[in-house]
């Protein structure tokens, strides 16, 4: 009998750049007259020089101090954004935070019909000379007129007061417990020896030994007297304090032994044992998985706690043989080996900043030679649009080269009221796979209570990623765990997303087809399923597959086609899509997904990722097109720039047609490639890795796999590992 139909590859055979076609783009019109920007401006930059004046020297590294720019809602793409005004006077933009501004003039026709718009606030740094040139090229006629254009383009400049940087700090603790977050770089002795004396000077400590560096940011612990936490504020290098978090491991603690005999351990070694699986997570306190698993133990954290080695035991658990069946006699062999590397111990207890856990993680993905990684533990609070944090900054940077593919449990504080009960960091990594908990194993479950919920931030806007089978207190997810004596009925997204990475990784060891670590991104999302009852922010994309076969497979009503390419920064490539012979009436739903991994920009959250696209379907070839990649798909209009949605590392949608609207279909796709929000030379970006997983299906369930096979030579079923045999659907 012969086997399922396998997943198509070599999609990139129907691929090939276009020469782009120059864009029309009229005469920009401008919301604000050179006289209107002096009179709105002026008594800005002001102020700005009149604080300057009034901040303590020693507040002062470098004798700089910062300021916000609001830009108008208008002028936020890469090519629009001023810059030239900035570095004419001697000043830097050092970062920059999403805003929601009434502008007083739009000079639009298509200006959004809300009062509010989303835009921009550029922070921007330099001594009191820069800003006072910066207002003498504001009020002189002398200006060149580019300038003065990009002085039409600022809604307002004020000072950065010090109780902006203040987050999340409420209470009476007399001695708070901060997280620092700094513009700058990590290696700048002379800008934290400026903190350091600072700090000495308000009685508060920092700790520069643990701090941790991303591009543009520093972060690090610190305690702050909170009689002296304003002007501890006022230090003009800093972006934010706030409080430091405690960790989570997993929220609420439900674990239920079983009484139920434990299945046995499977004989036979890992299907792949060359694949490189890790877990960061609190130790494996047992020597029942040696087989399959070994630790990786620093030496501070010989000693620990019983409640990290069960969660880390469970999680290896869930890595190797997913959940348990009831009445399995025997686990299903692994399909490959785990490297548990123990990040969390008693020795953070007595320091309990995160720092350390943090540094651990890092240098373990310094050393590379991963494939997948699963962490179930990060700092509990809720992500903050503004201020990316440390753990997220330092994810992103690791996965941007789209080697590695890492899920991230979403969090267990979902039953919080309001946006505390929002993802966790660093869940909103948009690098990353982030897994939230259902509270069922069949399709229509819900979100559980206990799983954060979305959205992220914007890019990465729709996250939790996707959902899988968290357990809830009535039905609890059953794993082994050998320190417990057998079988653990247990809850939360610690436990959810080891099974997403286990579905991805398990998929690679089948194939002999090489699948990249974006290629199982992208094919774990597409094969989410989402009912039309369930919310974007509660499931994000849908519910994950739980079997590799999933992804690996298709049904005669469909065909699914993975691409892997390249895409030159600044150019288009025209991506073909395999429709097949039908007859005369029949309606085809297209479902594609876009992937790829990006370089972020940690200090520039409105601009965080470097790379975007630009996709334009077009049904019946060059010259036709349709709409089918939006920003109604990513949120509501006036929570995002018009834009946004081409940075988002993400892109998936279905949509019908009938078989006669598709002749020739295919995409368009434009590259743009950023760096803090503005435009780079092209030829100096390394052509971006994409992955488009595009299935054509029937709508009725007529068959169509083998009509696609036939009419299209050049693709190709992906090839499976010897003796590995898939299920029938």
């Amino acid at each position: 009998m012969p086997g399922p139909n396998l997943l198509i590859g070599n999609g990139q055979v129907l691929a090939g750049p276009i020469v782009r076609e120059p864009g029309g783009g009229g005469k920009k019109q401008y919301p604000y007259t050179i006289q209107e920007a002096r009179d709105r401006l002026g008594p800005g930059l002001a102020e700005i020089l009149a604080v300057f004046d009034d901040l303590p020297e020693a507040a002062k590294p470098r004798g700089e101090a910062t300021s916000v720019v609001t830009v108008h809602p208008a002028f936020q793409a890469k090519t629009q954004m001023p810059a030239e005004v900035f570095v004419r006077a001697g000043l830097r933009a050092v970062g920059s935070r999403p805003a929601k501004v009434t502008p007083a003039k739009d000079a639009r026709k298509t200006a959004a019909d809300t009062d509010e718009q989303p835009t921009a606030e550029i922070y921007v740094t330099g001594n009191a000379a820069a800003f006072r040139t910066l207002l003498d090229l504001l009020m002189s006629t002398q200006t060149g007129k580019g300038v003065q254009q990009e002085f039409c383009k600022l809604e307002a400049v004020r000072a950065l007061e010090p109780e902006e940087r203040i987050l999340r700090l409420e209470g009476a603790d007399i001695n708070i417990p901060i997280e620092i977050v700094l513009h700058g770089e990590g290696s700048d002795d002379e800008l934290l020896g400026s903190l350091l004396r600072y700090s000495s000077d308000c009685n508060a400590k920092v700790f520069l030994a643990k701090r941790l560096s991303v591009p543009g940011l520093v972060f690090m612990p610190g305690i702050v007297p909170r009689e002296n936490l304003s002007e501890f504020a006022k230090f003009t290098a800093l972006r934010a304090v706030r409080r430091l978090p405690v960790i989570r491991l997993n929220r609420p603690v439900i674990r239920q032994k079983l009484t139920v005999q434990a299945p046995a351990l499977p004989k036979e070694e890992a299907l792949d044992p060359g694949l490189r699986v890790v877990a960061l997570d609190g130790g494996l306190g047992a020597k029942d998985f040696a087989r399959w698993a070994s630790e990786q133990v620093p030496t501070e954290l010989a000693s620990t706690h019983a409640d990290y080695l069960s969660h880390g035991t469970e999680v290896t658990s869930a890595l190797l043989f997913g959940a348990v069946s009831p009445g399995a006699v025997e686990l299903p062999r692994p399909f490959f080996n785990v490297l548990h590397h123990r990040v969390l111990g008693q020795s953070d207890e007595s320091d309990p900043d995160l720092y350390d856990c943090m540094k651990r993680i890092d240098a373990v993905l310094s050393a590379g030679g991963i494939d997948f990684a699963n962490l179930s533990l990060g700092p509990r609070l809720a992500i903050d649009d503004g201020h990316p944090h440390a753990w997220t900054s330092m994810l992103d940077g690791h996965l941007a080269s789209g080697d590695l593919l890492m899920t991230v449990a979403a969090g267990n504080d979902g039953e919080v009221e309001g946006p505390m009960g929002r993802i966790q960091p660093p869940a909103d990594a948009v690098n990353a796979l982030s897994v939230g908990a259902a509270d069922s194993p069949d399709f229509l479950g819900q979100r559980a209570p206990y799983s954060c919920f979305g959205p992220g931030r914007s890019p990465g806007i729709v996250k939790p990623d996707g959902l899988a089978f968290g357990g809830t207190e009535g039905q609890p997810l059953v794993l082994l765990n050998p320190l417990s004596g057998g079988l653990s009925g247990v809850q939360g997204t610690s436990f959810a997303s080891p099974l997403v990475l286990r579905t991805a990784a398990a998929a690679r060891a089948m194939s002999e087809t090489p699948l990249t670590a974006t290629a199982l991104r992208a094919l774990l999302i597409h094969r989410a399923e989402r009912s039309m009852a369930h919310d974007t922010v509660d499931v994000g994309w849908g519910r994950f597959p739980d079997s590799p076969e999933d992804l690996l497979t298709c049904a005669e009503s469909e065909a699914s086609v993975l691409y892997q390419g390249h895409i030159s920064a600044g150019g288009t490539m025209r991506i073909g899509l395999p429709i097949p012979v039908v007859p005369l009436g029949v309606r085809l739903r297209i479902t594609a997904t876009f992937c790829f991994a990006s370089p972020v920009d940690p200090a520039d959250p409105v601009n965080y990722t470097r790379h975007g696209l630009t996709i334009v379907f077009r049904p019946k070839g060059a010259g036709s097109s349709a709409s089918f990649f939006s920003t109604t798909t990513y949120g509501n209009e006036q929570d995002l720039r018009r834009d946004a949605y081409k940075w988002e590392t993400v892109l998936h949608r279905t949509c019908t047609f009938g078989a006669d609207e598709l002749l020739d279909a295919c995409f368009d796709v434009d590259h743009g490639a950023r760096e803090n929000g503005l435009s780079v030379v092209n030829r100096d970006v390394p052509p971006l890795p994409y992955v488009l997983i595009a299935t054509i299906a029937s709508e009725k369930g007529e068959p169509i796999y083998q009509s696609v096979m036939q009419k299209y030579r050049a693709l190709a079923p992906i090839q499976l590992r010897d003796r590995v045999r898939l299920r029938r659907s």
